[in-house]
């Protein structure tokens, strides 16, 4: 059972101007449309597809400040016990981060509450130390690196909160 988006909320840590709303995948494409500019449209068309599949299956939402979305976060169960957590944070957001490590702690310990979870993983590229350090900023340690896991055959962290 997930919580309500009223539940979510009233748990939150209270940012002047900063709401969660059901995410839209429309919203994770303005937070990241500059870095999407290198993409084939083929690609862009996958990102949102995977987006799209992730929320339906899972939950998501996004954080808006002062009604420009900024970050969103979602929830996929993988099956009974173990999901996995994503994450699409803006260059706004980043200017927040006490605010967003915040909101990413409260987040996955309502996820692992609601879902009944003894395991939720999260997937970082590990050139991206910044995400990184934030995964362990919010609970999460590196149990491996995935070779060549990214489509163009970037290496990956598995990150686990257990």
């Amino acid at each position: 059972m997930y919580l309500s988006i009223k539940d979510i909320n009233d748990n939150l840590p209270k940012v002047k101007g900063l709401i969660l709303v059901p995410f839209l995948v429309e919203h994770a494409m303005d937070i990241s449309a500059g870095e999407f500019a290198g993409y084939s449209a083929q690609r862009i068309v996958g990102v949102r597809a995977l987006l799209e599949s992730q929320a339906q299956y899972g939950f998501a939402y996004t954080c808006f400040l002062y009604g420009e979305p900024v970050a969103c976060f979602g929830c996929v169960p993988l099956w009974n016990g173990v999901a996995e957590m994503w994450s699409v944070i803006g260059d706004v957001a980043r200017t927040r981060p006490i605010a967003m490590t915040k909101i990413g702690i409260t987040l996955a310990d309502m996820a692992e509450i609601s879902m009944g979870l003894h395991r939720l993983q999260i997937t970082v590229k590990t050139s991206d130390a910044r995400a990184i350090s934030w995964g362990k900023a919010i609970g999460f340690i590196s149990e491996c690196t995935m070779k060549q896991y990214s489509e163009d055959k970037q290496d990956y962290d598995l990150m686990v909160r257990r």
